[in-house]
């Protein structure tokens, strides 16, 4: 072999072993850069977006949350160390649930709630479904039409998830209470919350819940945890609430 010729073989194996290496590391760092940016939606209570990578540029896609605007998350995106570009324009405005004719009649998307079954191997007693269920409402809450009782698309996978421990503690009873704000007449207020938590109800009935395990009370404002004089402790009291017992 000529010295000329091992040269070119020595130059093109070192180019393939970078365009190795690049590809190798390229896909870890780009699992990086989505599952950061995905954690910081969430913060934000912001889930169940597609967030596309290349390089440093971003694509987010998938049914917009009512509580925010494309330019939000992109400036949530874009504060992510390491992102470059955010493009939103996948975004799309999120389908309303809500039955005109009557915002008190719930109403579903059955393909979007997991169906549960099986027999459980170590299923949970009373206690532990209720921790689990309190740690999964501390950080995000059940989000309704305004002013109706069908649930939001974006609280869908909270939904799911909550139902998927009350179905792990099968010999449990579960409690649903529907909550609302003082912000109006007391009658109305205590109709939706009882249209509200019959709707989750119903949501864990199609997941696969024994309707019998159930119970459904309707509190209205009776029992608020956050003052009502402002906006935002007006939407803590606006809650569903889980109370699980152990079986009679």
């Amino acid at each position: 072999m000529s010295r000329s010729t091992a040269i070119l073989v020595g130059v093109a194996s070192l180019l393939l072993l970078t365009w190795i290496t690049v590809a190798v590391r390229h896909e870890p760092i780009a699992d990086d850069l989505s599952e950061r940016v995905v954690r910081a939606l969430s913060a934000r209570a912001l889930t169940g977006l597609n967030v596309g990578v290349e390089g440093r540029d971003l694509t987010i896609s998938g049914e917009l949350p009512h509580n925010a605007t494309p330019d939000a998350i992109r400036s949530i995106a874009a504060d992510v160390w390491g992102v470059r570009a955010v493009d939103v324009s996948g975004l799309v405005p999120a389908a309303s649930m809500v039955d005109p004719e009557n915002p008190l009649h719930a109403r579903f998307d059955p393909s979007r709630i997991v169906r549960l079954g099986g027999n459980l191997a170590n299923p949970m007693d009373a206690g532990t479904c209720q921790r689990t269920m309190a740690r999964l409402t501390s950080v995000a809450s059940i989000s309704f039409e305004l002013g109706g009782a069908s649930p939001m698309l974006e609280s869908y996978p909270l939904l799911n998830d909550l139902a998927t421990v009350a179905y792990q503690c099968p010999q449990a009873r579960i409690v649903i209470g529907g909550h609302t704000a003082a912000s109006g007449d007391h009658e109305s207020g205590l109709r939706l919350s009882q249209a509200r938590a019959e709707a989750v109800e119903r949501f864990f009935y199609l997941a696969g819940i024994d309707g019998r395990r159930m119970q459904i009370v309707a509190y209205g404002d009776s029992q608020p945890i956050a003052s009502n004089a402002t906006p935002e402790g007006r939407a803590a009291n606006r809650r569903i609430s889980f109370e699980v017992l152990p079986p009679q």
